[in-house]
């Protein structure tokens, strides 16, 4: 529609909405229109002073709605409860479907309920993270869609601590993307996946931290994201915790990250070195060192569990070499020192018995007590071992159609074939993210102060 025609007051909007809400004419008649028009437009009252969130039906034309609450979002003195309470109606019966239309829009919606939820809440957001999981929900086409909602909820979450709030969208592995009807980009799916990990590692469940900061490292770029160098930092330090050692990356990676990860990590590939040589010396040595580097990169806490796992580590090298040690043994084998050194070596055996990473007994009747160490008794023959194993078949068969359903739609694609002929005739190919990815960035030197891991987050 000509800038001429565009309705001139909000009651001629609400007019022209009215008119065009239907199912053929919302996409090629009323958006284009609803972003033409200027948002104070979406500010005003009806000339008989009326609200046009009074008047309209959430659900019926939540196209519209969402372009209004927007507005009064972005508003220098919003009514903070009244706008809350619009929100939280709007996020149980809007239609998904028209809302794509606008992802942007409803991106500032739930931003905005963030915003208002911290003033009326004296500070404190936390009681918008449930509606906002809600809408998130109803909002994804399906629950492995990635949108550009996810990662701005998954830091909510981070902030406030509220980690078990964000697992059940964790749990589900992003498999599609679409980025016209959810209005993500590259940096949302990095930021998205790093948020998860730092939710993982608050929760210590460090194998899932460890495959979504892999997801982070190992996306395609030409240049290296400032994301996938914290991301490479954090999972150098989980991966010593999960496995005594630097987990290896997808072949894939590209070599650019590679390149920047080995020039710019400089004192975790050196911590690691110290670890891996299990030298409890030298890795307190190395620890002391770069105190401040962890600091600064918000992974102090991370790198103090590393300190206690180097003596769980320890304790499991001995289990490949003796049947049987005494808890004196064992302390001066791992390195602990002191008068109560037999005593901690005795805890430590405790937690990693309960924890099943070693599988051990503990007899008292010698006089400094004995432990004797076994093999593990599972046979893996049971009901639960054949169920899980036939959920993991029938997940890789779903994926795998995924992967073929989605190489014949990239192969046949008009973009697909546009790049191929580019590069076959010498091009090089686009994208690829530099530092200033995102300003709000929670990662080293991201701006956030009161979100340090100092031990306090992840200890």
């Amino acid at each position: 529609m000509p800038n001429q025609n565009l309705p001139a007051n909000v009651d001629e909007l609400l007019q022209f909405i009215s008119m065009n809400m239907n199912s053929d004419g919302c996409d090629k008649q009323l958006a284009p229109v609803l972003k033409q028009i200027q948002p104070q437009y979406y500010l005003q009252s009806t000339s008989d002073n009326k609200d046009p969130l009074d008047l309209l039906d959430q659900t019926l034309f939540s196209l519209p709605y969402a372009y209004f609450l927007a507005a009064r979002c972005q508003a220098d003195r919003p009514n903070a409860a009244r706008l809350i309470q619009y929100i939280l109606q709007f996020f149980t019966v809007f239609d998904a479907n028209q809302v794509r239309l606008a992802p942007d829009k409803f991106l500032q919606v739930a931003q905005g309920l963030c915003r208002l939820a911290t003033l009326y809440g004296n500070g404190n957001s936390v009681i918008a993270i449930k509606p906002l999981a809600n809408a998130l929900q109803r909002y994804a086409p399906t629950p492995n869609h990635l949108t550009n909602l996810h990662q701005m909820f998954v830091k909510e979450c981070l902030l406030l601590r509220c980690y078990k709030q964000a697992l059940p969208i964790l749990q589900n592995d992003i498999t599609e993307i679409d980025v016209q009807s959810t209005g993500i980009s590259y940096t949302d799916h990095l930021l998205y996946h790093y948020y998860g990990a730092m939710i993982y590692i608050g929760l210590k469940n460090y194998e899932r931290a460890l495959y979504f900061l892999k997801l982070v490292i190992s996306a395609p770029a030409n240049v290296t994201s400032q994301i996938q160098i914290e991301a490479y930092k954090k999972f150098t330090l989980v991966s010593l915790l999960l496995h005594g050692k630097i987990a290896q990356l997808p072949k894939y990676t590209a070599s650019v990250v590679f390149r920047s990860v080995k020039n710019q990590c400089q004192a975790y590939q050196d911590y690691a070195s110290a670890f891996e040589s299990l030298n409890v010396k030298r890795l307190r040595n190395e620890f002391t060192k770069w105190t401040d580097a962890f600091r600064k990169d918000k992974n102090l806490g991370l790198a103090k569990q590393t300190l206690d796992a180097i003596y769980r580590r320890n304790i499991q090298q001995l289990t490949q070499t003796y049947l049987t040690l005494s808890l004196a043994d064992i302390a001066d084998a791992v390195g602990l020192e002191g008068r109560d050194a037999p005593k901690m070596a005795e805890n430590y055996v405790l937690r990693m018995i309960e924890s099943r990473e070693i599988f051990a007994t503990i007899s008292h009747s010698h006089q400094n007590g004995m432990v004797s160490f076994h093999d593990n008794p599972d046979r893996y023959d049971t009901s639960l071992t054949i169920t899980q194993l036939e959920e993991q078949i029938n997940k890789a068969t779903t994926v795998s159609e995924r992967v073929i359903k989605t190489d014949r739609i990239v192969g046949c694609s008009k973009e697909y074939l546009q790049k191929s002929q580019h590069i076959l005739a010498g091009g090089a190919i686009p994208g690829g993210l530099g530092p200033g990815d995102d300003p709000d960035f929670l990662g080293g030197g991201g701006g956030y102060e009161n979100f340090i891991d100092d031990g306090k987050y992840f200890s």
